[in-house]
């Protein structure tokens, strides 16, 4: 017997001519399903700057009202700490600096908050082997100073005139120092390490 498929119908015709239908298989083709929503959080990464700093570069196409970015920060890649906040902007690019990371490997993730729903990032890191052991931001400052040190140091803010405004010992790790009682202006901060004898005196802008 010799087999036509003609039309989807598979037909049966033998030597002599006669011709039987028979009912043709049915293909089934499986249909991909593609999410076309975009990714909350693009193309998250991190570069060195300076040695001594942590560039964090992300994208994100997510836009709805009132949501904003949390930068969280870890030394063990379990416990995460907020280190800077970014509201959501039209333009869907974002760069957060860390001045002050610690030295060795330092893990970060992006937290997208909106309203009661959150959406994190994938968790990267980056090695810092500079000496940075002793740092204060962010500069200009608003309402909290930030102090990191890996030895305990003594905090000292005068005004122009070297009247002493804010004086404060602090001990080792990351600490925050209230600066809200400061008017707008440019203050002169000191940061005195007595075990290592190291002293940082810098221009410090309160906005």
């Amino acid at each position: 017997m010799k087999l036509l498929f003609v039309a989807g119908i598979l037909f049966g015709c033998s030597v002599v001519g006669y011709c039987q239908t028979i009912p043709a298989f049915t293909i089934f083709r499986p249909v991909l399903l593609v999410d076309s929503t975009p990714a909350a959080i693009q193309n998250l990464s991190i570069t060195v700057k300076d040695n001594t700093k942590g560039l964090l570069r992300w994208k994100s196409n997510i836009l709805p009202a009132e949501s904003f970015f949390a930068v969280e920060k870890s030394n063990n890649g379990t416990d995460f700490n907020i280190v800077g906040i970014l509201r959501n902007t039209p333009a869907g690019v974002y760069e957060f600096l860390d001045d002050a990371p610690s030295k060795g490997k330092i893990y970060y993730r992006i937290k997208l908050t909106m309203g009661s729903t959150s959406i994190y990032s994938e968790i990267i890191s980056i090695t810092l082997t500079a000496d940075i052991s002793c740092k204060f931001y962010p500069n200009p400052v608003d309402k909290a100073l930030i102090i990191r040190s890996e030895s305990t140091v003594e905090l000292q803010i005068n005004d122009r005139f070297g009247k002493i405004l804010i004086a404060e010992r602090l001990q080792p790790g990351l600490k925050v120092v209230d600066v809200s009682s400061l008017e707008a202006g440019i203050y002169v901060i000191t940061l005195f390490q007595k075990e290592t004898n190291r002293l940082i005196t810098d221009k410090l802008v309160k906005k």
